[in-house]
């Protein structure tokens, strides 16, 4: 057993106990009846309040069939007996009604349940046979499940089924759930889960251990990439608030349509799914550790060719089947994800990202990712109006973690930090796929040699390239002058000398600090290419690299000097100069290269140059743009000058 394995045993311990005190301390419902520890081995369906015996185990399930009825545990366990077959041991509490009825007001706690398929099961019957007219046809309303556990389920620990409406799951604790923690069926609307503890769920359905499935009479081997700590599928207008995520195997909450899986080979279970995972909000939760926090369409780029969807796909090519997935209008506000490796991934529309805390130790970690890969270049459909708006980063090593990949459109950015900096959304990398959803790799299946070990190890991915700098909301610089010399001789003689002035906005916000920031300095011709794309470095001067910013003691001028010929852009000499007090925000600059390649195409004049204080994207509006008339630049095949 593994220590994490242990310590959160020991927690679960912990909380069942204090669940017991406390039952045992208040008192039960008016009119309760209470189920013996005679009783323990025998089924229960309820149709009124009762309670149970905390000092023994029950051993079968509890159906609970009729409205207005509490059932208190008192701390209680109620453990799946292994010894029953696997048809006995389907659901530990089974709230379930036919459409012909509707359950209200019913209370389930203090309740421990461990073993059974689904610990915790709530159904309208005969939801796959609903049509439009009359799926919501006495509906459900007040169903409380709270103060309990859900332990080592099977399959789904709390299983809130189709159609349903009007759960609330409160202060629980679901861990060791062989599938998603807690599954939101298709259909089902109008749920909450709060206060509760979802962790170490996922590892038994499409797991890392690997298992076998058939494809086209072909078996193989799989290792899979496990389950998420909550599955909301085609479940709409739910609120999701102030849970704790950890250790589930693929991440955290998922929000996605089912295609209509296995229409051909399980008639049994298919039926028509009408929804996507729209209108949710995610609000207040914490995230740890993982691979995924919050995932909104997380299948609208999977390969779901094996899955024998009845949706139609959109892209086949013989090895990928893509259908549409769908979740849009979704709000995932004033959570926190600590070292999740994407912490919120976008692949649909109208998402909003706000005022959310993400903080890693790992540069490659992304705080929000928007786009996706097949929808996009195969109808013309990027990720459409995401609002992203004040969230807060710290990622170790990474400066700019608000990336968007495949082109977005319709997106709103505005006052989003990283280390405390105002920052910019800027192109990202593709995060490694899955060949098959849920699966990391695959082999053929041989049954007499089955694969051992665990699943193929893949590289950790790479630290984010920087962003490119740009200047989409500054200044004219003005009186700007560009100069490259000695472009006719061998490379690595080049020289340059770019200056200007140029407004911010006042006041400085955040105030100038190129020891800080340190500056960059792009040089473009008019096809777009780059000569020169440099960030001058931060970091204070230093006699012994001979390198570094120095700064006046009345801190309004500061001069970068590099005397190594290793400089980068060889940019030996930057000045800066808060020139405020004579024009509010006005800035002069210098800039100065030497021993350079500046290959600069004449062909191509003229020239764009940028000057960025608050790099690469300058989202303060710390950036000035040199943009010259073509008869302001002039090349005679030595030098290029343009004023």
């Amino acid at each position: 057993m593994s220590a994490r394995r242990t310590l959160s045993l020991t927690a679960t311990a912990l909380l069942a106990t204090t669940l017991l005190c406390t039952s045992v301390a208040r008192a039960v419902d008016p009119g309760s009846q209470p189920i013996g520890c005679d009783e323990a081995t025998q089924p229960h369906v309820l149709t009124a309040s009762a309670h149970l015996d905390p000092s023994c185990d029950y051993r079968r399930g509890i159906e609970i069939v009729a409205s207005n009825v509490t059932l208190d545990c008192q701390g209680a366990h109620v453990v799946a007996d292994p010894s029953l077959p696997g048809n006995q041991r389907q659901r530990g509490i089974y709230i379930h009604a036919p459409q012909s009825t509707s359950l209200q007001n019913i209370t389930v706690r203090n309740c421990h349940v461990e073993g059974f398929l689904n610990n915790y099961h709530v159904e309208h019957e005969g939801f796959r046979d609903y049509t439009v007219d009359d799926e919501y046809d006495n509906a459900f309303a007040n169903i409380v499940i709270e103060d309990g556990t859900s332990l080592d389920s099977r399959g789904v620990g709390i299983f809130v089924n189709g159609y349903v409406t009007g759960v609330t799951l409160r202060r629980l604790h679901v861990e060791g759930a062989g599938s998603t923690g807690i599954y939101l069926e298709h259909g089902s609307k109008d749920n909450v889960v709060e206060d509760s503890t979802i962790i170490n769920n996922g590892f038994g359905e499409n797991g890392p251990s690997g298992q076998t499935f058939d494809f086209a009479g072909i078996s193989f081997w799989f290792w899979g990439t496990g389950r998420e700590g909550l599955a909301i599928d085609g479940s709409r207008f739910n609120l999701v608030r102030n849970n704790t995520f950890s250790g589930n195997a693929d991440g955290g909450i998922f929000l996605y349509k089912n295609c209509g899986e296995f229409v051909s080979s399980k008639p049994q279970r298919w039926w028509h799914r009408r929804y996507g995972a729209d209108g949710n909000t995610i609000e207040g939760n914490t995230f740890t550790g993982g691979n995924n926090g919050v995932w909104i369409g997380s299948r609208m780029g999977e390969n779901t060719l094996p899955m024998e969807c009845s949706d139609p796909a959109y892209l086949t090519d013989g090895v990928n089947r893509i259908v549409l997935d769908y979740a849009r209008d979704n709000v995932v506000r004033g959570n926190a994800f600590h070292d999740v490796q994407y912490a919120i991934r976008v692949e649909d529309d109208r998402s909003q990202l706000r005022d959310n805390v993400i903080d890693g130790s790992d540069p490659s970690q992304v705080a929000i990712l928007v786009g996706t890969r097949f929808r996009t270049p195969a109808l013309g459909l990027p990720v459409d109006g995401t609002i992203i708006s004040g969230n807060q980063t710290s990622i170790t090593g990474n400066q700019n973690p608000y990336r968007w990949v495949h082109g977005h459109s319709g997106t709103t950015f505005t006052d989003n930090r990283s280390a405390g900096r105002v920052v910019g959304f800027c192109e990202g990398v593709e995060p490694r796929r899955n060949v098959l959803i849920f699966v990391l790799a695959f082999v053929p299946y041989d049954p007499a040699n089955p694969p051992t070990g665990g699943p193929p190890s893949f590289p950790p991915p790479a630290p984010l390239p920087p962003c490119p700098a740009s200047c989409d909301g500054g200044a004219m610089v003005t009186k700007a002058s560009v100069v490259v010399r000695k472009l006719a001789t061998p490379p690595g003689d080049d020289s340059l000398a770019f200056r200007g002035d140029v407004v911010f906005p006042q006041p400085f916000a955040p105030a100038l600090d190129p020891v800080a920031t340190g500056v960059q300095i792009v040089l473009a011709d008019a096809s777009g290419a780059r000569p020169l794309d440099v960030l001058v470095p931060p970091g204070a001067y230093s006699a012994a690299t001979r390198s570094g910013w120095k700064v006046s003691p009345d801190g309004r001028r500061w001069r970068y000097l590099n005397r190594n010929a290793s400089a980068p852009g060889a940019i030996t000499s930057v000045s800066l100069q808060d020139l405020s007090a004579k024009t509010p925000g006005l800035v002069r600059f210098t800039v100065k290269g030497m021993r350079g390649t500046y290959a600069i195409d004449q062909a191509r004049l003229p020239l764009r140059a940028l000057f960025v204080a608050d790099p690469p994207t300058a989202e303060t509006g710390q950036c000035g743009v040199a943009a010259f008339a073509p008869s302001a630049c002039r090349g005679d095949g030595g030098a290029v000058v343009c004023r």
